[in-house]
């Protein structure tokens, strides 16, 4: 058990982690009880002049680039108080959907601002964990204690917005990062007192080594996971059969949903594998159904049940409703023994598919951060190049850090810069932000404007900014 959970969420200027930047953050820390610790945090960061946010997200928050200047700390003051949030000894931090997103976004602002991008997830007895699969899991497996609200199709709605007003946690408004967390918190408390046992267990998931004896692919087991990566319809769940290891990422096994598709992987070449399951579905050839191959990672907390054999006794003792959840057991079985029946072939082949070296130029240095671990001789300098706010003379070995860390200095301390300084950064955001960049953008927003004409307010402060912050006007 975590000494405190940190619940937290952030607003964020855009979609990517590697491209945009987070716009707020907010953050309660709580007891093992989930009893608060403390006062909440709510800060906003400053955009940098060489950012554009995205239209679209600014839409969703309301935040706009020049609230969030004149409220905001810039991003290295910013990533520093939240390094202190997560990195207190004993933290379990968690959001809705925050291993995917927030957490992303979390490791890219490390990265940028000279802080280790990964040590607060797990040292000091830390670790990180997610409420929405847990949220998922509790409606496949024991949804009785919560109501679940419906969507316009008939079917669920794992939305925060949506589940915490249809179980009566709901605090504030949609999209305001502090609300959400109070939402987050609320919710989480019925969750864990409808189903306590089950809460217990999703817990043990955040242990990777723990995830890793469930889904070992040497016990040939089948394993139910319950993923947004699988419909809705049937309670986001599947069976499924951890084939291997993945060849090239530590952490990560390659496993095949227990259905007919699977046996593909018996007929097909890896050249058809591989064209099977890495061509969007729609652009497959008519007719053609995917092979349920997924890669499930140990440190995502996965849900993962295993079960010692797929009959009706074994799933009884899960409390798992076969029809409920769309499962077709008999299929699975047999599916089962013809896969274990040939598992050399199939993982040989799957080898090949999996082991092809990822193509493509390497990324921006604001980008790159999964372009390669930082070596250590240079780690050992990040604490000087935050002391120094960028002004002492550091050489870095990763050419990434080197670009790093003067765009570093420039966004965040641009009065600081010397001359020859002003006109590289100058340089950089012309190749930025060119007239036909700009251009785009303001047509972007003036789109948008017609199509929501009560958002006036926001897209006209998005077009202002994209003057302010125009190269032309230096």
């Amino acid at each position: 058990m975590p000494e405190s959970f940190l619940w937290y969420d952030l607003e964020t200027f855009g979609r990517s982690p590697r491209n945009s930047r987070i716009s707020q953050f907010a953050a309660i820390r709580t007891d093992s009880d989930l009893n608060p610790i403390g006062e909440p945090v709510s800060l906003f960061c400053r955009p940098a002049d060489d950012f554009l946010p995205e239209p679209e997200a600014a839409l969703i928050t309301g935040i706009t680039p020049q609230h969030a200047l004149a409220a905001g700390l810039c991003e290295a003051e910013f990533m520093a108080v939240l390094h202190a949030q997560f990195s207190q000894p004993g933290t379990c931090s968690l959001g809705y959907n925050s291993i995917r997103f927030d957490d992303e976004f979390i490791r890219f602002g490390l990265y940028r601002n000279f802080f280790d991008a990964y040590e607060r997830e797990y040292a000091g007895g830390n670790s990180r964990w997610d409420l929405l699969d847990v949220m998922r899991m509790l409606y496949a497996m024991r949804p009785e204690g919560l109501q679940w609200p419906l969507r316009e199709d008939g079917l669920p709605s794992f939305k925060l917005e949506d589940l915490a007003k249809a179980n009566d946690c709901f605090e504030g408004e949609a999209h305001e990062a502090l609300s959400d967390v109070r939402s987050l918190i609320n919710l989480a408390r019925r969750a864990k007192a409808a189903q306590p046992r089950l809460w217990d267990y999703a817990l043990k998931l955040r242990d990777k080594e723990f995830v890793a004896g469930i889904i070992a692919p040497h016990k040939r087991q089948a394993v139910l996971h319950v993923s947004g990566q699988f419909s809705a319809e049937r309670a986001c769940s599947a069976l499924m059969l951890p084939l291997m290891p993945h060849p090239l990422i530590k952490n990560r096994v390659v496993a095949v949903e227990l259905a007919p598709e699977a046996l593909k992987l018996l007929h097909y070449t890896p050249e058809e594998i591989a064209s099977n399951i890495f061509t969007k579905r729609s652009l497959l050839p008519e007719g053609e159904s995917r092979i349920g191959i997924k890669e499930i990672q140990h440190n995502h907390c996965p849900v993962v049940v295993a079960l010692q054999s797929l009959s009706e006794a074994e799933l009884a003792r899960w409390s798992i409703d076969a029809e409920r959840l769309k499962l077709d057991i008999a299929t699975a079985d047999a599916v089962h023994v013809e896969l274990l029946a040939h598992s050399d072939i199939i993982t040989d082949k799957l080898a090949k598919v999996f082991s092809r070296p990822r193509s493509g130029e390497p990324a921006d240095p604001d980008a790159a951060l999964y372009d390669g671990f930082i070596e250590r001789a240079d780690k050992v300098k990040f604490g000087k190049a935050r002391s120094s706010m960028g002004r002492d003379p550091l050489v870095f070995i990763d050419p990434r850090l080197s670009e790093l860390y003067f765009r570093y200095k420039a966004r965040n301390w641009p009065e600081s810069m010397t001359g020859d300084e002003s006109v590289q950064w100058r340089d950089f955001r012309k190749s930025r932000l060119t007239p036909e960049a700009l251009a785009d953008y303001t047509q972007q927003c003036l789109t948008l404007a017609e199509a929501h004409p009560d958002k006036a307010g926001v897209i006209r402060a998005l077009i202002d900014w994209a003057e302010q912050i125009s190269p032309a006007k230096v």
